[in-house]
């Protein structure tokens, strides 16, 4: 793969420029998505951008994402289905996974709605 080099300082050797990452276009790549609880599937589909609440911060992943394997934490689960309005489960915890372009986010427990 040909990574464009940016000018660097004298002496000094050319680096790999950075290049920012493109959203998917609606007919582009997709993930396949499933969230499960222990009682069953939550929700199962194919998505944009998945978001989940890791130990070390938020993860976002898109299509062709590197495999991956994390503890979440409690917080809001978010996918973008390529059609359909965004999808958002709060969650006490678990665990996700993410390899070629397969997503699988085992969910502890739904966390209980915040009073009104």
């Amino acid at each position: 793969m040909d990574v464009p080099l940016r000018p660097s300082t004298p002496g000094s050797p050319a680096v790999p420029s950075a290049r920012p990452n493109p959203a998917p276009a609606p007919d582009g790549p997709a993930l396949s998505v499933h969230v499960v609880a222990p009682d069953g599937v939550l929700w199962s589909g194919d998505a944009a951008i998945v978001s989940v609440p890791s130990a070390s911060g938020s993860l976002g992943i898109m299509a062709r994402h590197e495999p991956v394997a994390a503890a979440l934490v409690a917080g809001p689960v978010r996918v973008r289905p390529l059609a359909g309005d965004v999808l958002e489960l709060a969650i006490t915890g678990g665990f996700v996974v993410t390899d070629d372009d397969e997503v699988t986010v085992l969910v502890d427990a739904l966390a209980p709605p915040a009073p009104a």
